[in-house]
């Protein structure tokens, strides 16, 4: 599957194409608050 790049909070976070951005979050450790 194709891969993706994102940077949260100046860190850099590859995921599958397809995930979303809490997701690749959490699976790198990086919490957002949600409700």
């Amino acid at each position: 599957m194709a891969k993706v790049t994102l940077i949260i909070d100046d860190i850099v976070v590859k995921a599958d194409k397809g995930t979303t951005i809490l997701e690749a979050a959490r699976v790198a450790g990086i919490d957002i608050p949600t409700f």
